[in-house]
């Protein structure tokens, strides 16, 4: 798993997991924490991992390349899909104009609501994203985003968000705890979406009864695991990826490269 959602006693969690899936799979899974979604990706393209948790750019990325296979993807409240939200803190602004000279605080380049989505997003309204923002830092967590606005570090920031699909009203985010309380007080600017869920994704070279063991423990995991999943992910349940799942930004990804977009996914070594 990346940083980006390695938060609180993450380690430990992720090392209960690991146990549970070695026993599900008769294969031995070991944690690995990488620093962004751009070192897991290269992790995994040097064949160092094996699974990891990745944001819908990179899985594509990866699954293009034929380099890892996604085998199972997030459902939360029934959506196979969530949203990227702009954020301040209480009372600092309430348009995506009253943004223009602000500190922006983004998760990493390869975070589709964290950074791309919504770069994307300001991109299609006009903004010239390469000046519209005063200064820009890189929190390498959603949390870390979040606590980057409250503490008054960045004016604004970007993180993850998911909908009910009646109210649109936000059910968990960046700024809540799994079951959907307030850990953070922040105002939403925008919302921006749908984005097509995350996915676990398996290394192509990993033999396929492995991949087939591990597709079936992702869709009916056991209590123990539903609960570290939820603490680490914020998931409980998995569904089977189906080749539209990512469709969605796929067009987006052929349209960012089309206008020379410098938001596409970067390889490790080109930004921080």
């Amino acid at each position: 798993m990346a940083r980006s959602h390695a938060v609180g006693a993450a380690q430990s969690r992720l090392k209960d997991l690991c146990a549970i899936v070695s026993d599900a799979t008769d294969t031995t899974f070991v944690p690995h924490h990488a620093n962004s979604y751009g070192d897991l990706a290269a992790a995994i393209r040097q064949g160092y991992v094996g699974l990891a948790w990745m944001p819908p750019i990179p899985a594509i990325e990866l699954e293009e390349e034929g380099i890892a296979t996604p085998l199972a993807f997030p459902s939360r409240q029934d959506s196979s899909s969530y949203y990227a939200a702009l954020i301040t803190r209480e009372g600092r602004g309430k348009a995506i104009s009253d943004l223009q000279g602000m500190r922006a605080a983004w998760v990493d380049r390869e975070s589709a609501a964290g950074y791309l989505v919504p770069r994307l997003h300001l991109a299609s309204l006009g903004i010239d994203v390469k000046t519209f923002f005063a200064q820009e830092s890189f929190a390498h967590s959603h949390l870390g985003v979040v606590d980057a606005v409250v503490s008054g570090a960045a004016d604004v920031g970007a993180t993850f968000c998911t909908l009910d699909p009646v109210t649109k009203r936000v059910v968990t985010a960046g700024w809540t705890a799994a079951d959907g309380s307030t850990i953070r007080n922040v105002e939403v600017v925008a919302t921006v979406g749908p984005i097509p869920n995350d996915a676990m994704v398996a290394a192509s070279r990993m033999p396929a009864a492995v991949r087939s063991s591990l597709t079936r423990w992702l869709l009916a995991p056991d209590e123990k695991s539903c609960d570290l999943l939820a603490e680490l992910f914020q998931v409980r349940t998995f569904r089977v990826v189906t080749s539209a799942h990512f469709d969605p930004l796929r067009h987006v990804i052929r349209a960012a490269r089309a206008r020379g977009f410098e938001g596409t996914l970067t390889r490790p070594g080109e930004g921080t």
